[in-house]
């Protein structure tokens, strides 16, 4: 990890996005966070020579592409606000994967790291039974939406390292995260979960 990386952030401001920003700067990398609220993003983060807070909004692709111009890396730590609505009927990642992914590989990014979910997609092949029932209850919208975004970028795909982690906790991470590739992951029993401060290294990893 000695090289220097131009890490362009989007949800930096988000409680696993804020470790991974603050990880990101303290070894050494060069951060444009790409936030919708500056105010709250400094207040956060606090003032570091490698940060730069960029004011946008994530249907705007010029801004975006704008940020993205110069990065070595896009990093997306998205996650939907759990209100009922969104429980009920999701499209948050629908409508603004597909415009990320365009703005900012067509900026000439060549990796893009996106935090999705286990449970999403081909990882469900290896949830236990109480992990499908949640998946399909109570995650099942936001879930859906994340299947159809990801349908939607495929042309993007060899420029996607897709992340899915168990169900995020806010406890102190362990350290030493494995990152393994889905496909060879034949069971896992039970709710997985895994704290964001573990996650946010393995994204940094992955990057």
């Amino acid at each position: 990890m000695g090289t220097h990386m131009k890490i362009l952030v989007i949800g930096a401001t988000g409680r696993t996005g804020y470790f991974f920003t603050r990880k990101a700067l303290e070894e050494g990398h060069t951060v444009p966070a790409f936030v919708r609220n500056p105010d709250k993003a400094l207040t956060l983060l606090g003032a570091h020579q490698n940060l730069t807070i960029v004011p946008g909004a994530l249907n705007d692709a010029e801004q975006l592409a704008a940020a993205s111009s110069g990065q070595d890396v896009m990093v997306s730590i998205l996650g939907q606000k759990a209100t009922v609505r969104e429980f009920l009927s999701s499209t948050f990642m629908q409508e603004r994967l597909p415009l990320i992914m365009e703005a900012v590989v067509g900026a000439g990014v060549k990796h893009c790291v996106i935090m999705s979910a286990y449970g999403v997609g081909d990882t469900l092949r290896s949830a236990s039974f109480l992990m499908r029932v949640v998946c399909k209850t109570i995650m099942r919208s936001i879930f859906r939406d994340r299947v159809k975004a990801d349908a939607m970028v495929t042309k993007y795909q060899p420029y996607i390292s897709r992340v899915h982690p168990g169900l995020l906790t806010d406890k102190p991470g362990k350290g030493g995260a494995k990152v393994v590739d889905v496909t060879s992951v034949a069971h896992v029993p039970g709710i997985p979960t895994i704290a964001r401060e573990d996650v946010a290294d393995a994204l940094l990893d992955i990057a």
